[in-house]
């Protein structure tokens, strides 16, 4: 009785093995990206953003590159100076942008119209969240440990808003409040993180003047140093834990019937 129910133990472990290997394969890139960063911003002159307006806006021009643009991902530059400690660690991104219009004041970016492109919702965004700097702060504390914008390490663009340059630009506490920050309206990747956008629609290589902006909280230079990175081929956002583990087991029930079949 205890060989037999070894070698179950063994066939199901091959079956389940084996799925997750299906499943790995399956979520790999059909072909490599083609990508090249973006190392000539443009600060404009002026702030903006909430209450208070600290949000520095840069810009690069996107035209006439030599491939279309699928995804855009901004990294943190890991360089762990400026900005603040804890969960407001990393670059602290207010909004992104993509505009035909060029502006000469961070004052009007929100005036402005852009192209539709951006999914904000966790089918168009992955997080790969960085690192928090010490010392921890009682902030931190009370509201856990994921970073400021972000929720089981996935933005919630609820607090975020990256479609909107409006950052409250803060992390000063509120003593004796159930809200233990005015800090609102954008996402801090940490230290080495970074924030990948998948558009919803290419942007072509030969379009007209387009130009990408972004908010970055804190007026503190971390645009400069950080990498933006476009690509002609979107990121992979990770599914949740939850759909992998429904995917397995029904790649296994799969393989379970077909040998019922072949049995019969």
């Amino acid at each position: 009785m205890l060989k037999i129910f070894r070698v179950f133990l063994n066939k199901n472990f091959f079956k389940i093995s084996f799925a997750a290997t299906a499943i790995s394969l399956m979520s790999a890139h059909s072909a490599t990206a083609a990508t090249f960063n973006l190392d000539k911003f443009i600060k404009l002159p002026g702030l903006t953003g909430g209450n208070p307006k600290g949000t520095a806006v840069y810009y690069a021009e996107i035209s006439n590159l030599p491939s279309d643009i699928k995804s855009i991902t901004i990294a943190d530059s890991d360089n762990k100076q400026g900005g603040t400690t804890g969960r407001f660690s990393g670059f602290d991104l207010d909004a992104i942008k993509i505009s035909n219009i060029l502006l000469n004041d961070a004052a009007n970016i929100n005036s402005i119209s852009s192209l539709n492109v951006f999914d904000f919702t966790s089918t168009g965004v992955a997080l790969t969240p960085g690192t928090q700097r010490d010392p921890v702060t009682t902030v931190d504390a009370v509201v856990g440990t994921d970073l400021f914008g972000a929720v089981n390490g996935a933005v919630d663009n609820s607090v975020a808003t990256l479609q909107s340059f409006d950052a409250n630009s803060t992390s000063a506490l509120v003593q004796n409040s159930a809200n233990p920050s005015t800090a609102f309206g954008f996402i801090s990747l940490g230290d080495g993180g970074k924030i990948s956008f998948n558009l919803k629609d290419a942007i072509s290589s030969n379009s007209s003047p387009l130009y990408l902006y972004i908010g970055e909280v804190g007026d503190n230079g971390e645009v400069v140093n950080g990498e933006i990175t476009l690509s002609d081929k979107p990121v992979q956002v990770p599914e949740p834990t939850g759909v992998a583990a429904f995917s397995l087991l029904g790649l296994c029930f799969a393989i379970g019937q077909g040998k019922k079949r072949t049995a019969s």
